[in-house]
């Protein structure tokens, strides 16, 4: 039994499910409040969202995002049998992009944390 492509394929389930759960949260918690129809609403949402740890929530659902659809875009192209060497390239192509996007993510939410917090930057 050939399982090389095992875990790409497993982990696509897996942050596929953290995905729905984290965006759920995330839905829930930011967009859909009792006290949304309220002047303080905008202010109550930039603290909650400036807070550590709904940070670190928020780059962890950031990796998960950019996760699923870079290894989505590699399951695509391993289905196309390339030579080694396209595919390697490609390999890295991604591993590139995904460090930039996440780096470009953490830094815009880190950016808008201290821009927000009154914390000097």
């Amino acid at each position: 039994m050939e399982n090389k492509g095992f875990w790409s394929w497993f982990l696509q389930r897996v942050t596929a499910l953290l995905l729905v759960i984290g965006m759920a949260v995330h839905f829930f918690t930011f967009h859909f409040s009792p006290s949304r129809y309220s002047s303080r609403y905008y202010d109550e949402i930039v603290n909650r969202f400036c807070s550590p740890g709904w940070i670190t929530f928020h780059i962890c659902l950031l990796s998960l995002v950019i996760f699923h659809g870079l290894n989505g875009l590699w399951g695509i192209l391993i289905d196309f049998n390339l030579d080694k060497g396209i595919t390697l390239r490609f390999r890295q192509i991604l591993w590139f992009i995904g460090m930039v996007l996440f780096g470009a993510g953490v830094y815009i939410l880190i950016w808008f944390a201290t821009e927000h917090s009154g914390i000097p930057a």
